[in-house]
């Protein structure tokens, strides 16, 4: 006779829940889904044109007055605006500026008796003890020592300015490019010194054919894309109104306010070939992509309802589609990989 198995015995109990397993996922309740909602925006074709990032400002540091180097700030230094990039010395310097000043005090001197005996000659012709001419003798020599006076102060203050220009400071916030002198050089005033760049203030460079003029304007916003796929904005801050070169393009400069770039870094314009027009879009992470076709799920009475789409032009996160959706209309963009037509669904943050 056939021993009929306990219920109680492990073998049972494993293949009731093996069978029960499928039962369970397949009644398990809702999905949970992430939605978004469809939108009606404006889009325009664009064309993917590579661009340059620069810095706008690549300044060639000259020394300003004659001198040996004695310090320079090292290849791939930031400094802020007024530190040292270079320093200079003029073994000449100190005893010219002494002469000046002592040239100043001499002047001063000399004007400075002349005044006080421009007012004791004035007493003296009140009580007529001496004539006119004394007096007025004594206020040409006055006017001539305040004219030297002012020169000797005048050409101390220039060699004052001559001598402050040996210090070398940096014009802006920025980084050290190159070094075109080495410590111990004799300079002479107009020699290269270094390569300075401007530090956060960065500008996109692109060269667009010139087909696409009708779309160039000042204050346009245009897409940039970075080498990691990031959609940055930039805006037209100028272009040169001429095709150049053989290929007959305009050259066009946005600015951009972005820290993760970096000064020769390759990027790509998305340059618009046409005019902006109000599409339906949804985002990217709504479409599902099947051999047959591409299609979304959107959420109609807490179910997942299959909509076919023919996509269209792309900005940003957001991608035209034509089909039977509406702005407002709720798409699926997270979990809509595995759903089935009119399946339940559950909305989550």
């Amino acid at each position: 006779m056939f021993k009929f198995l306990s219920l109680t015995t492990p073998f049972f109990l494993i293949t009731i829940l093996m069978i029960s397993l499928p039962a369970s996922a397949q009644f398990g309740g809702p999905s949970p889904v992430k939605a978004a909602s469809v939108e009606k925006v404006m889009m325009a074709p664009v064309r993917k044109i590579p661009a340059d990032v620069r810095a706008k400002f690549v300044s060639t540091i000259k020394a300003e007055s004659r001198g040996v180097l004695n310090q320079l700030a090292d290849i791939g230094s930031t400094l802020k605006q007024g530190e040292v990039l270079a320093e200079l010395t003029d073994t000449q310097s100190k005893l010219r500026q002494q002469e000046l000043k002592d040239a100043v005090k001499s002047a001063q001197a000399r004007f400075q008796f002349l005044k006080a005996e421009k007012s004791r000659l004035k007493d003296l012709v009140k009580k007529n003890l001496i004539s006119k001419t004394e007096l007025e003798q004594n206020q040409s020599d006055f006017l001539g020592a305040k004219s030297e006076l002012a020169q000797a102060q005048s050409r101390l203050n220039q060699y004052d300015d001559q001598v402050t220009r040996l210090t070398i400071l940096a014009p802006f916030d920025g980084h050290v490019m190159q070094q075109f002198a080495q410590p111990g050089q004799l300079l002479n005033s107009g020699d290269n010194v270094l390569e300075f760049m401007q530090d956060d203030n960065l500008e996109i460079v692109v060269n667009v054919p010139y087909k696409y003029k009708d779309q160039i304007q000042n204050n346009a916003i245009w897409n940039i894309e970075t080498s990691d796929g990031t959609i940055l904005a930039g805006k037209i801050k100028k272009f040169i109104p001429a095709a150049t070169g053989n290929s007959r393009t305009i050259e066009i400069h946005l600015s951009i306010n972005s820290t993760d770039l970096w000064s020769g870094e390759a990027v790509n314009v998305l340059v618009p070939t046409d005019s902006a027009r109000k599409v339906v879009a949804v985002p990217r992470d709504a479409l599902v992509i099947r051999r047959n076709g591409v299609f979304v799920y959107t959420v109609v009475e807490n179910k997942a309802h299959k909509v076919d789409v023919i996509t269209g032009i792309a900005q940003g996160s957001l991608i035209e589609v034509k089909g039977l959706l509406s702005a407002g209309d709720q798409v699926i963009i997270r979990g809509n990989e595995r759903l089935r037509p009119e399946q339940e669904v559950k909305l989550v943050e």
